[in-house]
């Protein structure tokens, strides 16, 4: 375990900005809303970045427009101003060219796990044939072996938040976007999927940055957490977490895992009291 926390505060004039190409690239992004006629600031002047292969989380006060970003970072909405680079390339449209996993997992009840988990590759063309052998490889690895032909109602809330990953991996993306994927579930299945999602992580090898309120959720997935100010966000605080890997849930009682907690929530408890 290395030695001595990283702490940088994110100002005007000093932003983190990667060495080299990134997977996402975010500068100066801004958004507003009307809403009754004027203008609503949600985020202001955000810059932001993953590398390959991380896990990145976001934390920080409800409101501060975490979920905005990252629609915006999927090309559901755009920015006001600002610009986003995926693989140094700024397109107009990014619709497709990042995995995305919204709060909810928005599976169909009318089709089964295997149907739903192949959506994403029926959209792209894929025979139906080939885009259920892909899914049915992976069966095993999301604990769904056995299940393929049970619909959402039977499954329980872990089941059903890794049908939905599975749906988000096979349309593989280098880059997976996840909004509070497991806030519905209860604390000990939240725990459990956790450590399984840290597996599967290792195993797709892909960037991955995850918007959640917990911060023990962040310590524990993160190579990196950004605190947002409250709205409109802002990038407040970087943090590197430099805890070792592979992770165990027993960490959460180690003083590293302590210290960079108490950092975290001062800076978030800081948000809601000024806010």
């Amino acid at each position: 375990m290395t030695g001595g926390l990283t702490m940088r505060a994110e100002t005007a004039d000093s932003r983190t900005q990667p060495a080299v190409q990134v997977p996402i690239h975010v500068k100066g992004v801004s958004k507003s809303f009307m809403q009754n006629g004027v203008p609503l600031a949600v985020l202001d002047d955000v810059d932001f970045y993953a590398s390959d292969g991380e896990f990145v989380c976001i934390i920080g006060p409800s409101g501060c427009g975490k979920s905005t970003l990252l629609n915006i970072i999927a090309g559901l909405d755009r920015p006001s101003k600002g610009v986003i680079s995926l693989h140094g390339r700024t397109l107009d449209s990014r619709l497709g060219e990042v995995g995305y996993m919204q709060q909810r997992d928005l599976l169909m009840p009318w089709r089964s796990v295997l149907d739903n988990a192949v959506i994403g590759l029926e959209l792209k063309g894929v025979s139906k044939n080939e885009a259920h052998a892909r899914a049915r490889a992976l069966l095993q690895d999301f604990g769904l072996a056995g299940f393929e032909n049970e619909y959402p109602h039977a499954l329980s809330g872990g089941m059903r938040q890794r049908a939905a990953f599975l749906r988000t991996v096979l349309a593989d993306q280098e880059v997976f976007l996840l909004d509070e994927p497991f806030g519905a579930l209860d604390a000990l299945t939240r725990s459990q999927i956790q450590e399984w999602l840290l597996g599967m992580w290792r195993r797709v090898q892909k960037t991955i940055v995850m918007v959640t309120h917990d911060v023990d959720e962040a310590i524990f997935l993160s190579d990196r957490v950004y605190v947002m100010s409250s709205r409109p966000g802002r990038m407040k605080l970087v943090q590197e977490v430099d805890l070792p890997r592979p992770r165990l849930l027993e960490m959460v009682t180690q003083p590293r895992f302590v210290e960079l907690k108490a950092l975290l929530l001062a800076s978030v408890r800081g948000e809601v009291t000024d806010g």
